[in-house]
């Protein structure tokens, strides 16, 4: 069989508007993930039970459903129950968010939570509301010990994201994929595809790496 990476190259642009919507659903959905999940975080911290207990059921299921069955609900069964259909790129970023979400809230709970109760005290002590001192004093400390879970999360994100192609969104994966039948030459599309993730997300395992030495080693 004769290898040909050569025309593969030629059509490069084509995968990298692939690459190009690959962040924006990767970006989009952490940065939704991230306000959900402080929300739920929050929730699951409450002093209510029965808001503690909803936060928690939330957690549970989004961690107990496999992304592409959210994928699939999001896009095809929510438009039968609420008659009003998402586009796929919005479906995507809607799915990657609630599930992310689910994650994100235990990883705020335990940074939030390995704060020293003293300096809990001492807010209070000091007549902060809880507002006052989860703004002032306890999510600044906690936010820096959750960079690095952060980092791994948007990198476990990013490569999931790939299964947004099954929806028919242009990701890097669809383009491959379109790329491969029009080209009838899946072998060298693919392994370019694969390629390119790898080039894109070993940079990004080197800078969660970094946070983790910088950050958990002590």
């Amino acid at each position: 069989m004769i290898f040909r990476f050569d025309l593969v190259l030629r059509f490069l642009p084509f995968l990298i508007q692939g690459v190009k919507i690959t962040f924006l659903i990767s970006l989009a959905s952490i940065s939704a993930g991230i306000v959900l999940g402080l929300i739920i975080a929050i929730a699951r911290l409450s002093r209510l039970r029965a808001v503690s207990v909803a936060a928690g059921i939330y957690v549970d299921i989004v961690r107990a459903i496999p992304l592409l069955v959210i994928l699939v609900w999001v896009f095809y069964v929510l438009p039968i129950l609420t008659g009003f259909s998402l586009p796929p790129l919005l479906s995507s970023i809607v799915a990657l968010s609630l599930y992310a979400s689910g994650y994100i809230a235990e990883i705020y709970r335990a940074g939030i939570r390995s704060v020293e109760q003293w300096q809990w005290h001492a807010a209070l002590a000091l007549g902060m509301s809880p507002a006052q001192m989860m703004r002032r004093v306890i999510l600044p400390q906690a936010v820096v010990r959750m960079l690095p879970p952060f980092g791994s999360m948007f990198v476990t994100l990013f490569k999931d994201s790939a299964i947004v192609s099954t929806i028919g969104v242009a990701d890097l994966m669809r383009q491959g994929l379109s790329l491969s039948i029009a080209l009838i030459r899946p072998t060298e599309v693919l392994t370019v595809v694969a390629l390119l993730y790898l080039i894109l997300t070993y940079p990004q395992t080197l800078w969660v790496n970094y946070l983790h030495r910088r950050f958990l080693s002590h």
